[in-house]
């Protein structure tokens, strides 16, 4: 008998179980069964789940059922994020969440850094229910009196271990001095432990602590291909292994590299996009939405400008360069093999990187060989489609096995991708086919906009 409950039984409304069927969400995950009726409840609520897991909904129904109209300056609720692309990824699916009961009158906005301030403190002054906030854009916005803190009654911090590892403690340390004491605060993240663990601590009153563990099953859903690879082969071989893929992710080092990259599958033949730092806030918006919309095949992007993406259906994801440790490789990964569909990660290793790769398997529980391949074998276009390329196990050295750090660490199924180094790249800037180019910060017109 199936003891899994409906979201009738955790207590949420009915215009939002219309919400989540329109959007094809008919039964609760583990995250989202334990922490919303706690949440509706209005106690503190920590919840450790990992990238895929609906932690977003499992927050975002409470905050959706409990919102109300608010005041000029005065938002009820606030998600903090680390990224501007997660800030509207989570405002998008709040809005979903909020748009089949129009009566409540209930507005939610993302606030990020790249856009005019101007705009966004005229949000505040018409009133908005529930902010999506980057920290350091809600600073700004708290220095300029756009917004009473003592109206919240609702705090989250979402990924608070990404936000942790890209130094944003300090500014969210300072945000939640300037809120009252009266307030519920939810937190989620991948890791409960180091800074995310003093904020828990520090910040939140008797939190209910849930923890859902990684799936087995997730590892059925997701294949694993390490590829040996040299310098000169790696634009090569990307451009095998990711033509037979509807949708990639690539993912480099630099912002140099990813232009490289790019320009390389252009030239190749495939309709390829770029994500970097150094893109107009309205530039990247385009990308993503053309990324999400099936219109790109392949999204390059440096490691930072690809944090917190959700992007459904994503079949492939290419470490092009190796992540720097094994937290990282989990959430690049982690891109694909969601919402129980199947996908594939295939990492590029160098010879200098043999030991790295072994140390993250070894955390990892990750047994794959690193494979030699052949660039004319044409079962590499298919590898994302779950052909397996005819090819010779490299054969590790005994120096790099006993090198690498050994660990025990807990079995993962999802990895992450890694970025790319760069060569150096003649011409003005990539461009992808019907479009114009981009050179550095600027990018072109697209045909779609935001």
């Amino acid at each position: 008998m199936d003891s899994t409950p409906s979201f009738a039984d955790l207590g949420v409304s009915e215009s939002i179980i219309r919400a989540l069927s329109q959007l094809g969400i008919e039964t609760p995950s583990e995250i989202q069964a334990a922490a919303i009726p706690e949440a509706l409840e209005g106690k503190d609520v920590c919840g450790k789940a990992s990238t895929g897991s609906g932690k977003t909904f499992a927050f975002g129904i409470p905050l959706v059922q409990l919102a109300k109209r608010s005041k000029p300056l005065a938002p009820n609720s606030l998600v903090l994020v680390p990224t501007r692309e997660l800030a509207l990824q989570v405002r998008n699916v709040l809005f979903s969440l909020a748009q089949t009961d129009p009566s409540k009158k209930v507005w939610i906005e993302a606030f990020y850094g790249g856009v005019p301030i101007d705009r966004q403190i005229r949000a505040l002054r018409k009133g908005v229910s529930i902010v999506v906030a980057t920290p350091g854009r809600l600073l700004d916005l708290i220095g300029r009196g756009a917004m009473y803190m003592n109206s919240l009654e609702r705090i989250v911090l979402d990924e608070a271990d990404l936000m942790a590892d890209m130094g944003f403690l300090p500014d969210v340390e300072e945000i939640l001095s300037h809120v009252g004491n009266d307030h519920q605060t939810m937190l989620f993240s991948a890791t409960l432990d180091g800074y995310v663990d003093v904020l828990r601590k520090r910040h939140m009153n008797n939190p209910v602590t849930h923890e859902v563990a990684q799936k087995d099953d997730r590892t059925e859903l997701m294949s694993h291909h390490f590829l040996y690879v040299d310098s000169r082969s790696k634009n090569a071989l990307l451009s095998k292994v990711t033509k037979g893929a509807e949708r990639s992710l690539v993912f480099v080092r630099t912002r140099d590299s990813a232009e490289v990259v790019a320009q390389t599958l252009y030239e190749d033949g495939a309709d390829a996009e770029l994500l970097t730092g150094a893109i107009k806030q309205s530039a990247r918006e385009r990308v993503l939405r053309r990324f999400a919309q099936g219109k790109t095949q392949v999204l390059v992007a440096t490691d930072v400008a690809a944090r917190g993406l959700d992007i459904s259906g994503l079949d492939l994801v290419v470490h092009y360069d190796m992540p720097d440790d094994e937290k990282a490789f989990v959430h690049r990964s982690g891109r694909t093999a969601r919402a129980g569909k199947t996908g594939v990660v295939v990492t590029f290793v160098q010879g200098n990187q043999v030991r790295s790769l072994l140390r993250i398997q070894e955390l990892l529980g990750l047994s794959q060989p690193i494979l030699k391949v052949d660039l004319d074998d044409p079962a590499l276009a298919g590898i994302a489609q779950g052909e397996q390329p005819n090819a010779q196990e490299y054969k590790v050295h005994t120096q790099d096995r006993s090198r690498s750090t050994s660990s025990s660490g807990s079995r993962w199924s999802s990895q992450k991708r890694g970025v790319s180094s760069g060569s150096s790249r003649s011409g003005g800037g990539y461009s992808s086919r019907g479009r114009q180019s981009f050179d550095g910060a600027s990018q072109s017109k697209r045909r779609s906009s935001y």
